[in-house]
C-alpha cells in the first residue's frame, strides 16, 4: 500500500473541543480528530479547486483512513476567561467565566493517509493535505515540514484515527474521536447547510501519551515508547 506522510510543526496552541461540549466547555482535545481533519482537507479543496470539485471528491475525503502520530509531548494549559454571552435587547451582555484549555506540542504531529490507485485522486490529495495551516481552532496554526509517499509499513507509534479501541487494557490517553459517517453527504457536514446535523459518529480510540507532570494550571504528557 502507497502512503502519503506528512510532518506538520505545530506554531501556535492547539484548540479543539469535543463535539458533544457546548461553547463554553473548558476541555480540548490533544489531538485533530478525523472529522476536523477531513473538515480542513474540503476547506483547502474548495479554496484551491473551487466548490463543484470539492463536492464531487467529497466521498473519497469522506472514506478516507487517516492515521496518526502524536508529538513528543504535550502540555495541556488551564486559564479562566471572562466573557459575553446571551444578549438581549433589554438587559444587554450577561457576563460569565469559563475555564478555557489549550495544548501547546513539543515535537512534530505525523499524519499517514493511503492513497487512492487513481493518479488523479492521488494528486488532489497530495494537494489539499499540503495546503492546510491549521487543525482545531483557528489560529491553532501548522507549519507542514514535509511530505513523502511511502510504501513501507507505517511503524507502531501511529494510530489509526478512525478505529475504535475494543480492548479492555490498554495504555495510554483515551480520547474521543468523531469521524464522517459512512453514509453522510456534502450536504451533510456543509455549515452553509441550516438543516445540516453533522453526519458524524462518535467513539474513543487511545493514543500512547503517559503523564508526565500535573500541577494546578497545566498537565504535560509524553509519548510512550512502543
Amino acid at each position: 500500500m502507497a502512503w502519503l506522510m506528512l510532518d506538520y510543526e505545530p506554531l501556535s496552541p492547539f484548540i479543539l473541543r469535543p463535539s458533544n461540549t457546548t461553547s463554553t466547555g473548558g476541555k480540548s482535545l490533544l489531538a485533530p480528530t478525523p472529522y476536523a481533519i477531513k473538515m480542513g482537507l474540503l476547506d483547502r479543496l474548495i479554496r484551491h479547486r473551487g466548490l463543484a470539485e470539492a463536492q464531487a471528491f467529497f466521498p473519497v475525503v469522506r472514506d478516507l483512513t487517516l492515521y496518526l502520530r502524536v508529538p513528543l509531548a504535550a502540555s495541556v494549559n488551564r486559564t479562566f476567561q471572562k466573557i459575553l454571552r446571551d444578549y438581549k435587547p433589554e438587559s444587554g451582555w450577561v457576563s460569565t467565566i469559563v475555564q478555557i484549555e489549550f495544548c501547546v506540542f513539543a515535537g512534530v504531529m505525523s499524519l499517514a493517509v493511503p492513497l487512492p490507485d487513481d493518479s488523479a485522486q492521488a494528486e488532489l490529495l497530495t494537494q489539499g493535505f499540503c495546503a492546510i495551516n491549521y487543525f482545531g481552532r483557528r489560529g491553532g496554526f501548522m507549519q507542514l515540514q514535509g511530505w513523502r509517499t511511502s510504501d513501507a509499513e507505517l511503524s507502531a507509534d501511529f494510530v489509526n484515527l478512525c478505529q475504535p479501541n475494543t480492548a479492555l487494557l490498554v495504555r495510554g490517553f483515551l480520547q474521543r474521536m468523531d469521524d464522517m459517517e459512512a453514509r453522510a453527504r456534502f450536504e451533510d457536514v456543509s455549515i452553509f447547510n441550516p438543516k445540516a446535523k453533522g453526519g458524524r459518529r462518535t467513539y474513543n480510540v487511545v493514543f500512547p501519551y503517559q503523564l508526565a507532570y500535573h500541577g494546578s494550571n497545566h498537565t504535560v504528557y509524553e509519548r510512550m515508547a512502543l
